[in-house]
């Protein structure tokens, strides 16, 4: 059935709390997939699914020929229709096209088409044929474990359905009415291309994947999209209004001037912001002499993604979990976990996103501590207390994983200081990923798992843990406070805890160093990935990838695109050199 929610019960949702509820103010409010960022308000079109039950009968033989006529005609009114859109689309990016000519390709296969004239011939409908030949490869696609690949069988899906349709001369009209909603059961990319056509705001389906092809092409157009709501053409009509949000994934039907005065204040929001950031959204953040860096985003909870997609992130670089435990003032179980995880990927959705697992000590939640410790810092947290606690720890690797099904979650283990912890998460991480597959639950078996570098033990073996993990991320706030010896935190040696020390700049290259040299990805993620006067320093050692909190993801790339790498390069040589932070500050200007 439906999934029909409250929109205020929404926190409750995402924690899973609730899954199911009727809105007691007269309106419809659905959660299903975020498939394409934005927002849109318009009237409902509805395309009703054809249920037309097609019963295997057998041909007569003089009817055969004609079956055949009726199924090659199909197949070129059907190719006619992606030729056109291919024409339609010449001026977009190569990818478009690709996904349109993919299609072509399957509709143009020689073994396809000449098993469906085959089961023609043994006397059986075009329909029938067609259905048996489809379905055959749809299952065979299903049976891949990749979950990339067992989307795709929407594709031959949809296909199969217009086929039918096409046999049947219901073919889709594209008079649809510009500013239209468009809700169906399911639809092609050549659906998305006649969609943008027709000047459509917003596009629903019941079924359909993040990573298939028609969300792929409704992203590239920026039509915001909702996929995954079962049963939702039986509950609109025609002309009805719908406001679609595609960053959470939230349907209101029938919504009250209280909801649409909500909408109309937050797409206000998104309008000023685009206009304040400009084209420099859709620029690359590269430097005058062309080198690029990634631009990533920190966040703390699924609604902050909206503000990273508006500025253009290029995924999510940090998402603190230990923010769900504290929220929630208890360690969620794993269900509760696998749904905010899996939000928070699918918001993100196709942009990488990298979860780090539980950072918990004493000074940010005690339960489960074996003894209050005077110094929190310097004591039992992150990977240590969840080695520790592994019953805590397992639960949540058990949810990431299933929540990287998509392919784009990637998995950072926190304080780490010895080869031995990383090895212990590592096992604990296989043993779960073997648990899953008992249990047939899909996940990526290649996820990629990374540390944080935070303590001068790990800054020192970085070398060592190169070859172990799939990434690093400087975590530069507690890398500091370790190296210096100094309590961030602590007043009386807030003139001794400095970023811009040369022991902590140093430990930085040779982090970036060994990275570059083992051909692993290399991040900064703490304060200094956003500090003004670091930014040209940070280019200038070789870091080509930082994380940053939405609000300083466009003030950021500004400043790259305005720099030059040789530039940058030749200044961080210079300040590796200093011998204080005081020097370093005044070679970057500070003072």
């Amino acid at each position: 059935m439906v999934q029909i929610i409250d929109k205020k019960l929404l926190p409750k949702i995402l924690t899973g709390e609730k899954n199911k509820f009727e809105s007691n103010v007269g309106e419809l409010i659905f959660k299903g997939i975020p498939s394409s960022p934005g927002l849109a308000m318009g009237k409902a079109y509805v395309l009703k699914p054809d249920n037309v039950v097609v019963r295997p009968k057998k041909i007569p033989q003089d009817k055969i020929p004609n079956e055949v006529e009726r199924f090659d005609s199909a197949l070129q009114v059907m190719v006619k229709d992606i030729t056109d859109a291919l024409e339609k689309v010449k001026g977009e990016s190569p990818n478009v096209v690709a996904i349109l000519e993919t299609n072509l390709m399957i509709l143009n296969d020689e073994i396809i088409i000449n098993s469906v004239k085959e089961r023609i011939f043994k006397g059986i409908s075009a329909e029938s044929a067609v259905i048996q030949e489809y379905d055959q490869q749809e299952q065979f696609i299903k049976k891949s474990k990749d979950n990339i690949l067992k989307e795709r069988s929407f594709e031959l899906e949809h296909l199969k359905e217009r086929l039918l349709a096409t046999l049947r001369n219901k073919v889709i009209s594209y008079t649809i009415p510009e500013g239209s909603i468009v809700i169906a059961q399911s639809i092609t990319p050549t659906d998305v291309v006649n969609f943008k056509d027709a000047k459509v705001l917003g596009i629903i389906t019941e079924a359909g994947g993040i990573a298939s092809h028609s969300s792929i092409l409704a992203r590239s157009f920026e039509i915001p999209s909702v996929i995954g709501i079962k049963d939702l053409t039986w509950f609109i009509n025609n002309h009805e209004k719908v406001i679609i949000d595609g960053y959470a994934g939230i349907v209101t039907v029938n919504p009250p001037d209280s909801s649409i005065e909500t909408y109309k204040t937050k797409k206000a929001k998104e309008e000023d912001h685009k206009r304040e950031l400009g084209e420099l959204v859709k620029l690359p953040a590269e430097t005058l002499d062309g080198s690029q860096i990634k631009i990533m985003a920190n966040i703390d909870f699924p609604e902050e993604i909206e503000a990273a997609v508006i500025a253009g992130c290029e995924g999510v670089g940090l998402v603190r979990t230990e923010n769900l435990v504290i929220s929630l003032k208890s360690f969620p179980d794993e269900e509760v976990q696998y749904k905010w995880y899996n939000e928070i990927t699918e918001r993100a959705y196709p942009n990488p996103v990298i979860l780090r697992a539980f950072d918990v000590g004493s000074d940010k939640y005690a339960e489960g501590m074996p003894m209050l410790e005077k110094n929190p810092a310097l004591g039992f947290r992150g990977i240590r207390f969840l080695l520790h606690r592994d019953d805590i720890f397992r639960k949540q690797i058990r949810a990431l994983l299933r929540a990287s099904r998509n392919k784009n979650l990637k998995i950072m283990l926190p304080m780490i200081s010895s080869v031995n912890e990383v090895e212990d998460s590592f096992k604990i991480i296989q043993e779960c990923k073997k648990e899953l597959e008992g249990n047939s639950i899909p996940f990526d078996n290649d996820v990629p798992v990374g540390i944080m570098i935070e303590t001068p033990a790990a800054a020192f073996m970085a070398d060592r843990f190169a070859k172990l993990v799939n990434f690093f991320s400087i975590g530069t706030n507690d890398l500091t406070q370790y190296t210096l010896a100094a309590d961030r935190s602590n007043e009386m040696v807030t003139d001794i805890y400095d970023t811009f020390h040369p022991a902590v700049l140093n430990l930085i290259k040779n982090v970036i160093d060994v990275a570059k040299s083992n051909k692993i990805p290399v991040s900064v993620c703490g304060e200094l990935a956003g500090n003004a006067a670091a930014t040209g320093l940070l280019v200038g050692l070789g870091i080509e990838e930082l994380s940053v909190t939405p609000p300083m993801i466009l003030e950021l790339k500004k400043r790259i695109r305005e720099m030059k790498f040789k530039k940058a390069k030749k200044l961080a040589k210079e300040i590796l050199e200093c011998n204080s932070y005081i020097e370093v500050c005044k070679k970057l200007a500070i003072f």
